[in-house]
C-alpha cells in the first residue's frame, strides 16, 4: 500500500534535491573574486528546502523518510559550504551567516524527527543497513549516536563558515595583484567554474551515493508516495542560472571590486 507524504519528496524533487549537492563544488568557485550574488540562488534553495522539512517534521509528515534526516546532515555539513564564497565581504558574511542558519535548522529537524517521528514507525519502516532492518529502539539508538556524530560535526562547520565567510574576500582582495582581476581573469575564472560542474559534481557523487542509495532504497521499500513541489523546482532553476550565466564583474560596472 502507497504512502504518501508532504509535497516536495517527488523523483523529481529527489533529483534536483542530489543535483544541488553535486553542485557544491562549482558553486563554491562562482564566488571566488566575484561580486556576483551567485549564491544566493543556492543558498534560497536550501532555505526553502529545510523550512519545508521543518514543517513536515513538526507535522509528522515524514513516516519512513525520518530516517534519511541523519545522512542528510552529515553530507550538508559538507556540501553547503559550497555556498559561502564571496568576492564581497558583506555578501560574504551574509552567505555565511546565511549558511550556518540553515545548518542549524537541519540539525534541529533531524533531532525534532529523531525524537518524534521515528518512534512512530518502531516495528514498521525499513531501511538498508548491510541487509534489510526494521527500525526498533535499538536502532533508534543508533540513530541517536549519528545524530549526535552530525551535530558536533555541523557545529563545527557552522564556525568555520560564518569565519571562512569574511576570510574568502580578504583572501581574494590580498591576492588580486598575483592572479589579476581584468576582464580576462573573471572569464578564466568563470570557465573554471563551468569545468567543475561535471568535474566537482563526479567528485561529490562518490561521496553522496551511499546518501542517494539510501534515500531512494527507504522510498521504494516503504513505498512512499509523494507530490512535486513546484516552488523547489524553480528555484534551483534559479540556482542553476546564478551559476551559469557569465560574469557580472565583466559587464557591469556596478559589480566590480
Amino acid at each position: 500500500m502507497e504512502v504518501h507524504v508532504v509535497s516536495g519528496f517527488s523523483l523529481t524533487n529527489r533529483m534536483i534535491l542530489y543535483a544541488s549537492v553535486l553542485l557544491a563544488p562549482a558553486q563554491f568557485s562562482s564566488g571566488i573574486k566575484s561580486n556576483c550574488p551567485s549564491n544566493l540562488g543556492f543558498l534560497a534553495y536550501n532555505w526553502y528546502t529545510q523550512l519545508k522539512w521543518y514543517q513536515a517534521v513538526d507535522q509528522k509528515q515524514l513516516h519512513a523518510l525520518s530516517m534519511v534526516l541523519q545522512h542528510f546532515n552529515l553530507i550538508y555539513s559538507i556540501s553547503y559550504i559550497g555556498g559561502i564564497s564571496s568576492g564581497n565581504v558583506y555578501m560574504g558574511g551574509f552567505l555565511g551567516f546565511g549558511t550556518a542558519g540553515v545548518l542549524l535548522l537541519n540539525t534541529l529537524c533531524a533531532w525534532i524527527s529523531w525524537a518524534t517521528n521515528q518512534p512512530e514507525g518502531f516495528d514498521l519502516y525499513h531501511f538498508f543497513f548491510f541487509g534489510w532492518r526494521t527500525l526498533n529502539h535499538n536502532w533508534h539508538k543508533f540513530f541517536l549516536v549519528w545524530e549526535i556524530f552530525d551535530t558536533m560535526l555541523a557545529l563545527v562547520v557552522v564556525i568555520y563558515t560564518i569565519l571562512k565567510s569574511f576570510k574568502i574576500p580578504q583572501e581574494d582582495s590580498h591576492n588580486n595583484d598575483e592572479d589579476g582581476n581584468g576582464a580576462g581573469a573573471t572569464w578564466s575564472r568563470w570557465a573554471r567554474t563551468l569545468a567543475l560542474i561535471p568535474l566537482g559534481s563526479a567528485g561529490m557523487l562518490l561521496a553522496t551515493w551511499p546518501l542517494i542509495l539510501w534515500v531512494e532504497l527507504i522510498m521504494a521499500k516503504n513505498h512512499i508516495e509523494s507530490a512535486t513541489d513546484w516552488v523547489a523546482v524553480w528555484l534551483f532553476v534559479a540556482q542553476a542560472c546564478t551559476l551559469i550565466v557569465p560574469p557580472c564583474t565583466a559587464v557591469l560596472g556596478c559589480f566590480r571590486s
